[in-house]
């Protein structure tokens, strides 16, 4: 759930740069017609408004409560228009192909564009193909959810609360793995997802239980 919302605010962050550096460029602009301009970026400023929409009900939803047991509802409220979006777009990428290849005067203009520092390097083709590779993976991503959604909501709920009743008063052993084989620390991106400063995931591949644990973490200090 937090891997959707942490690359949710990072795809946003790429459509960014498209929109406000790309399609707003007055220099790309001078370099092509209208209808040029329309094929290249289609409705990607609506795209990005969707985007935008979709992160904030994400976050509300982390805001009531950091252990999310459900994101598909969200999902669902916003499934007609990212239909109404995500449908055009992705049938416009073969003329923006074609365009890309067929219109080399505005080729000086976007090579220019792209060497800015904002790019990180990027071609406008790889900020154009967000869209069609998010849409994609969020169809992943929740028939992901989907299978797992039982385990969560059986095993890593109850642990994690289980845990927090004890964390103000005494150290109690409530599972452990073979340590370093089946244990692992993963980094959070604790702005992103509204987490304490010094959050961290710890997942127990095979636990004691006999049941995958995962555990959102707090340490005192980094």
């Amino acid at each position: 759930m937090f891997e959707l919302i942490g690359s949710e605010a990072s795809y946003l962050r790429s459509l960014t740069v498209a929109v406000s550096h790309f399609f707003a460029s007055e220099t790309l602009k001078q370099t092509l017609s209208k209808t040029e301009h329309h094929i290249l970026f289609s409705n990607i400023r609506h795209v990005m408004a969707a985007s935008e929409k979709f992160l904030t009900d994400l976050e509300n939803r982390l805001g009531e409560c950091v252990l999310i047991s459900e994101v598909g509802d969200i999902v669902l409220q916003h499934c007609r228009r990212f239909h109404g979006l995500y449908v055009p777009y992705v049938t416009n990428m073969m003329y923006q192909e074609t365009l890309i290849k067929q219109q080399l005067h505005f080729m000086y203009a976007l090579k220019k564009l792209e060497s800015d520092p904002v790019c990180q390097r990027q071609t406008l083709k790889s900020f154009l193909v967000l869209p069609f590779q998010r849409i994609t993976l969020l169809n992943s991503a929740l028939q992901y959810f989907s299978i797992l959604k039982h385990t969560i909501q059986s095993v890593f709920c109850p642990f994690v609360k289980r845990c927090l009743a004890f964390r103000d008063q005494r150290f109690v052993v409530e599972d452990h793995a073979e340590f370093i084989t089946h244990v692992t620390v993963k980094t959070l991106n604790t702005e992103i997802l509204g987490l304490p400063p010094n959050s961290f995931l710890l997942h127990l591949a095979e636990s004691h239980s006999g049941q995958p644990t995962a555990l959102i973490l707090v340490a005192q200090t980094k």
